[in-house]
């Protein structure tokens, strides 16, 4: 006979649930690294030779840091819409599968 299997959805709705916290958590960070991480370009100096590749370097690296935020912002969010689908075809299944089993 065929094996049985058996998806625990409570435990998928405590995925979907920590991966939303997760992402709401996420805005903290992403919004820090977008405004709190801003250096005027005054600070690197007057006159300064290396200023404007300092600058230039900080600019880039703030822009680099906001991009890896963004993309695991992207990657959970995507983690979770594919789990909470999951989620509800598995219940459907079970659900399509009772009716069927009942007549």
């Amino acid at each position: 006979m065929g094996e049985q299997y058996k998806v625990d959805l409570h435990e998928l709705d405590n995925v979907v649930r920590q991966l939303k916290r997760l992402q709401g958590d996420m805005d903290e960070p992403s919004q820090k690294v977008k405004y709190s991480t801003t250096i005027p370009k005054t600070a690197f100096g007057k006159d300064f030779l290396e200023a404007t590749d300092l600058s230039s370097a900080h600019d880039d690296m703030q822009e680099y840091m906001s991009q890896v935020v963004k993309a695991l912002q992207d990657l959970i969010r995507d983690f979770g819409d594919k789990t909470e689908r999951s989620r509800g075809a598995y219940e459907d299944q079970e659900h399509d599968t009772k009716v069927s089993m009942n007549g």
